[in-house]
């Protein structure tokens, strides 16, 4: 899912299995293999196997399980080329499937954030560009920039160059579960709320050079399925907050100024 969705950076999607093929680790078959344990392993989120079948043709959207066969073909390539060449040439490839056609694939500053974004939301793409487009330039410039951090020591993307190529990187969980919810009635909010969940959490993880190769884990567990309304409304003396968990990992949850206190400072934004 973190690579059909494009929901990982490069770092946290193939950094791992990169270095065991190209330490000899895993033969051409042991790749074939793990490829179908993906499969299986999707399918096996069903309780009985035949319920597992029936989540491929009937609760599976068709344009997805084709991506993520597709996406095979891709990962076969991390032998010979680097974790972002391959998410580069995989994100490409999406956009120039994309339904109705998108045009050429972008390639000024912005344009890793496009692939992404049109490639997470499970609705017309051309909402999602039109929000981006619509965006203030502070919320563009956060996403352009962290969309677009590998999580790869010395990589970055060939059309879309951070200048400041420090870390970590973010993954934000559930993030495209966020933008399919939201993306079809206010594209522009929802990317909006997304620019912020990067912002926040930069000031609890600040750039720097020894994190270049590093990736944080974001969860937007608590706002996955809410309505941008609902989001934006709380309850009194209430407040959305992320929190780091762990040295890699945080969380988006609703908090009470009533325990404002509980909870260190340099640890909620």
């Amino acid at each position: 899912g973190w690579l059909v969705q494009a929901e990982a950076p490069p770092g946290p999607l193939f950094k791992k299995f990169r270095s065991i093929i190209r330490s000899g680790g895993a033969s051409p078959r042991d790749v074939a293999f793990y490829f179908a344990h993906w499969l299986t392993d999707l399918a096996g989120a069903e309780a009985c196997p035949q319920e597992g079948c029936e989540k491929f043709v009937l609760k599976f959207p068709h344009r997805v399980l084709t991506s993520f066969l597709s996406s095979f073909a891709f990962v076969q390539n991390l032998e010979s080329k680097t974790e972002t060449q391959v998410f580069e040439e995989y994100l490409e490839w999406r956009w120039k499937t994309q339904m109705p056609p998108l045009g050429g694939v972008p390639d000024k500053s912005g344009s890793i954030a496009q692939l992404r974004l049109v490639t997470m939301a499970q609705i017309p793409s051309d909402k999602i560009l039109e929000g981006f487009a619509d965006l203030n330039e502070q919320d563009r410039q956060v996403l352009s920039e962290e969309l677009a951090r590998t999580g790869c020591r010395g990589q970055v993307y060939a059309r879309d160059l951070v200048r400041d190529c420090r870390g970590p990187a973010f993954l934000i969980y559930y993030s495209p579960a966020l933008l399919t919810k939201n993306g079809k009635e206010d594209a522009r909010g929802v990317l909006a709320v997304l620019a912020e969940i990067f912002r926040r959490a930069r000031d609890l993880w600040p750039l720097e050079e020894k994190a270049q190769d590093q990736s944080v884990t974001i969860r937007v567990d608590a706002i996955k399925d809410l309505d941008l309304q609902s989001i934006r409304t709380v309850q009194a003396a209430s407040y959305w907050a992320l929190q780091q968990t762990s040295s890699v990992d945080a969380m988006v949850s609703k908090m009470s100024l009533i325990g404002l206190q509980t909870f260190p400072n340099n640890r909620r934004v």
